[in-house]
């Protein structure tokens, strides 16, 4: 599923969103992620600097949850996808360039790459879960 420009703008200007993970065992686990980066209409980046049990988690489990959303006016999205974990090769780069252009000195332990497969409706009201 293409990100619509709407989710896409969203998503850009909110410095936190939450990213949720389950192991094997379906245990769920969720994380406050800054550096992240849309990269193209289908794929998502973020950076990992202190993952630990979410690293364990995407390489366990491929489906992910994502959720954003503007305190101020309510509005807001959760992606659903697949998560690939990067310590190496053309996507870690492309996520080492993106943090190292902000910070020089940071080096990521690896990239969560998501391949976006689903985008829902959070904002309350009568559409809230609706698919989009």
């Amino acid at each position: 599923m293409d990100i619509p420009k709407k989710v896409k703008k969203l998503f850009n200007d909110q410095e936190v969103i939450s990213f949720g993970t389950a192991d094997s065992n379906k245990t769920p686990n969720v994380v406050a992620i800054f550096w992240k980066k849309i990269v193209s209409d289908k794929t998502i980046l973020l950076i990992d600097n202190y993952m630990n049990q979410t690293k364990k988690n995407v390489e366990q489990n491929s489906k992910v949850c994502l959720s954003f959303w503007d305190p101020k006016t309510g509005e807001g999205y959760k992606i659903k996808g697949d998560a690939y974990y990067h310590i190496s090769g053309k996507v870690f780069n492309q996520g080492k360039q993106f943090i190292q252009e902000q910070k020089p000195d940071r080096n990521p332990k690896g990239v969560v790459e998501v391949k976006v497969k689903d985008i829902f409706l959070i904002t309350p009201g009568s559409n809230a879960g609706v698919k989009i």
